[in-house]
C-alpha cells in the first residue's frame, strides 16, 4: 500500500501560488479593533447565498464560510503539498491507485452525535449524486464505496482518478450527519472548529467555537459575517472600525482601495484561490470562424486597465489561475486569437446580416464594466451586436437555466475548474457547457493519469483545445484580494475550495 502523504505531493505544484501573501505589518499604526478584547471578529460578505446547502449549490457566497469552518472534508490539502487529516484520521492508497481506505476518526458533530461510517458513506453518496458538477465529477470513476468495519471506509475505483483524490479534500469530500440532512439549507452540521449559531438571510452569519471539535480550539471564539452588498459601504465600515476584514474584495473596488490608501491603513493580502478568470462566452452554435473573429476584438489590457489595479489581475488566454500548473499568461504563443481589431473588421462584413444578442448583467459591477468595453468594440468592428442588459434574477433564469443557451455572447467570472465545461450530451448543453468529444477525452485522460508529468501534459492539451475553439475566451485572471485590520493575524490561503478559515485567526 502507498501512503497518500507521498501521493499527495503533486498538490505542491498545484497549490504553489504565483502570487504570494503580502507580509503583515509595515503599514501606519491603527487603533486596535474594539472586538480584540472580546475575542471576536466581524468579517464582511458581499452576497447572501440564499441557501447553505453545499450539496446542491456551488455559489461562492456559500463556499466562503461553511466548508472547513462548519463542515470538514475527509482530508486537507495544504499549500506545501502535504496532506493533513480531516474527518479521516489516516488513509492508504493502493499502488495501482484503485483502492482508497479511510480510517474515520473518533469525533462528534457539533450537535453532539458521534461521527459514524454510515454518515461518511451517506455524505459521499450524496455528493456523488450532487447536481453540482464539481462535486459529482469526483466520483466518475468510483465503482463501489463500502463499510469495512465501524471505523473504516473503502472506496474502489474502476480506473485511477486524480479528481477523486482531490475531491476528498474539496467540497466533494465534505462530511455531514445523515440525521441532520433535512436542515442543511439553513443549519448545516459538521465536525469543524465552528458551529453556525444563526443565519439571517441578507443580514449575517453568526458562528461560535464548536466545543465538540476534535482538534485544538480556535483562537477566536465568536465570528460574525455581515452581509454588506454595497462594496463601498463595506470599505466604509472597515475604515470606521465597524468590521475587521473584507477577506474578498471584488475587482470593481480595487481602484478605491488604492485611491483611498486602504492598502496602507490595513493589511492587503492577495492569494490565488479566491481569484477568478473573467471570460467571454461565445455560444457554441455560432459559426467557428465568427467566434474567432469576435475573439480578435478582445483587447485584454483594456479590461485590466478599466479596473484601475493591474496588481490584482493578469492578462491570459488560458482558462485557469496562476496556481494551476497549466496556466499561461497572455503571449503570442498562448493566444490563438490575439487582439487584432483591423483583422476583425475585415472579417465582420461576412457576418453583417447575422444578428448577435449580447446578454449582460446590469447589477453586477465587475461584469457590467467588461460588457461596457466589449459591446462597443464588437460593434465598432462591424458586428451586428445588440446588448440586452438584465438584472441577476432575470439573468439566472434566462442564461444559467436556459437550455439550450439563450444568448449569443456574454461575459462571466467564476471558478477556474476546467471540468465544468465538460459536456458529453449536446442535448443538455447550457451556458456552462462546451460539447466537444476531444475536450471530454482530454479531461478524461488527464483524470486517469498516474504521474504528475502525464497529468500536467494532458491538462495542457485540454486547455489548448478549449482555447483554440473560441467558445470560452479568457480575458484576465483575477487574484483573490482581501483587507484585514492590522492586528488580525493568522490568515492562511484557502484549502477547501475558496473557504476563508477562521480557526487560525487571532488578535
Amino acid at each position: 500500500m502507498q501512503s497518500s502523504y507521498k501521493f499527495g505531493q503533486r498538490l505542491g505544484a498545484i497549490a504553489a501560488a504565483t502570487v504570494m501573501l503580502a507580509a503583515f505589518g509595515g503599514a501606519e499604526a491603527m487603533a486596535a479593533s474594539p472586538r480584540a478584547a472580546e475575542n471576536k471578529v466581524v468579517l464582511v460578505a458581499r452576497q447572501d447565498p440564499g441557501t447553505l446547502d453545499y450539496v446542491t449549490s456551488n455559489l461562492t457566497a456559500l463556499r466562503l464560510w461553511i466548508p472547513a469552518n462548519v463542515v470538514e472534508p475527509l482530508v486537507y490539502f495544504n499549500k506545501d503539498g502535504s496532506v493533513s487529516p480531516g474527518v479521516a484520521e489516516s488513509w492508504t492508497i493502493s499502488d495501482d491507485k484503485l483502492v482508497y481506505t479511510f480510517v474515520i476518526r473518533e469525533a462528534k458533530f457539533s450537535d453532539g452525535t458521534p461521527v459514524t461510517v454510515e454518515d461518511v458513506l451517506y455524505s459521499l453518496n450524496t455528493m456523488k449524486g450532487s447536481p453540482v458538477s464539481q462535486n459529482s465529477a469526483a466520483y466518475a470513476a468510483v465503482a463501489s464505496m463500502e463499510k469495512v468495519d465501524d471505523k473504516t471506509v473503502k472506496v474502489t475505483l474502476s480506473r485511477p482518478s486524480q479528481n477523486f483524490w482531490l475531491g476528498m479534500g474539496g467540497t466533494a469530500g465534505l462530511i455531514q450527519p445523515e440525521h441532520a440532512a433535512g436542515t442543511i439549507a439553513t443549519n448545516p452540521i459538521g465536525t469543524g472548529p465552528y458551529k453556525l449559531v444563526k443565519y439571517t438571510t441578507n443580514s449575517a452569519f453568526e458562528f461560535t467555537a464548536n466545543d465538540q471539535y476534535w482538534g485544538d480550539a480556535p483562537s477566536i471564539k465568536d465570528v460574525t459575517v455581515r452581509v454588506i452588498t454595497d462594496g463601498s459601504a463595506g470599505l466604509n465600515a472597515l475604515e470606521a472600525g465597524e468590521v475587521d476584514s473584507l477577506p474578498v474584495i471584488t475587482i470593481d473596488l480595487w481602484e478605491q482601495v488604492t485611491k483611498r490608501e486602504l492598502d496602507k491603513k490595513f493589511t492587503l493580502l492577495t492569494y490565488p484561490q479566491v481569484g477568478e478568470p473573467t471570460y467571454a462566452v461565445l455560444n457554441q452554435k455560432l459559426d467557428p470562424e465568427l467566434r474567432k473573429a469576435l475573439a480578435a476584438t478582445l483587447d485584454r489590457q483594456s479590461y485590466n486597465d478599466a479596473f484601475g489595479a493591474s496588481w490584482g489581475a493578469e492578462n491570459t488566454c488560458t482558462f485557469a489561475l496562476p496556481n494551476q500548473p497549466w496556466y499561461e499568461p497572455e503571449s503570442a504563443e498562448s493566444c490563438p486569437y490575439p487582439y487584432d481589431f483591423e483583422g476583425a473588421m475585415a472579417k465582420a462584413s461576412a457576418y453583417a446580416s447575422t444578428p448577435l444578442e449580447y446578454a449582460s448583467l446590469s447589477d453586477v459591477p465587475d461584469l457590467s464594466l467588461p460588457a461596457d468595453i466589449m459591446v462597443p468594440a464588437m460593434q465598432g468592428a462591424g458586428f451586428n451586436v445588440t446588448r440586452n442588459a438584465i438584472d441577476l434574477a432575470r439573468y439566472s433564469q434566462l442564461i444559467f437555466q436556459g437550455r439550450p443557451p439563450q444568448f449569443d455572447i456574454t461575459v462571466m467570472s467564476g471558478d477556474a475548474d476546467p471540468t465544468q465545461w465538460n459536456c458529453t450530451d449536446p442535448a443538455k448543453a447550457g451556458w456552462s457547457t462546451y460539447c466537444s468529444a476531444e475536450y471530454t477525452q482530454a479531461l478524461s485522460d488527464a483524470d486517469a493519469a498516474t504521474s504528475d508529468e502525464d497529468y500536467l501534459a494532458k491538462m495542457k492539451l485540454a486547455a489548448k483545445i478549449l482555447r483554440d475553439d473560441a467558445v470560452i475566451v479568457p480575458l484576465i485572471a483575477k487574484k483573490g484580494v482581501g483587507l484585514f485590520e492590522q492586528d488580525l493575524k493568522g490568515f492562511i490561503e484557502p484549502r477547501v475550495a475558496v473557504a476563508i478559515e477562521f480557526k487560525n485567526l487571532s488578535w
